[in-house]
């Protein structure tokens, strides 16, 4: 766990870091010999991150998924940024859906946060690691 919130701090230092982290993100999984809607799904899987995330709101959803999953749900709901962030994965997924991205696209955005169930959600759990700083 460590480990994680070293990354976030990292990452958060990083100016740009979420649209680099995309970027980077897609690009591991065109060298992994991703097909393209795989590659869009990296590409969009972060956007439902709110623009006034902070370190700590990373930090809080670092500790909430390992420590206290079930705290973290319930703060996942309503309007705040910290929910916005924590649920960021739901609503970057229903913003593809409504801009017409495939099934498979929304879905990938939608599990990114969870255990991978398949082969492409295991290609896209890897690259979002490997795009860490």
């Amino acid at each position: 766990m460590r480990e994680r919130v070293q990354q976030t701090v990292r990452f958060v230092v990083a100016q740009e870091g979420d649209a680099r982290h995309a970027e980077r993100t897609a690009s591991v999984l065109r060298e992994l010999g991703a097909d393209e809607e795989l590659i869009l799904a990296g590409l969009l899987h972060d956007r439902g991150k709110p623009a006034g995330t902070r370190l700590w709101h990373r930090v809080a959803g670092v500790l909430l998924t390992r420590l206290l999953p079930a705290m973290r749900r319930r703060l996942a709901r309503g309007d705040s940024t910290l929910a916005r962030y924590l649920d960021h994965a739901r609503r970057g997924a229903a913003q593809a859906e409504l801009e017409g991205r495939s099934v498979r696209v929304v879905r990938l955005i939608a599990r990114h946060h969870e255990p991978p169930r398949d082969d492409d959600e295991r290609l896209l759990a890897r690259a979002d690691r490997e795009a860490l700083p």
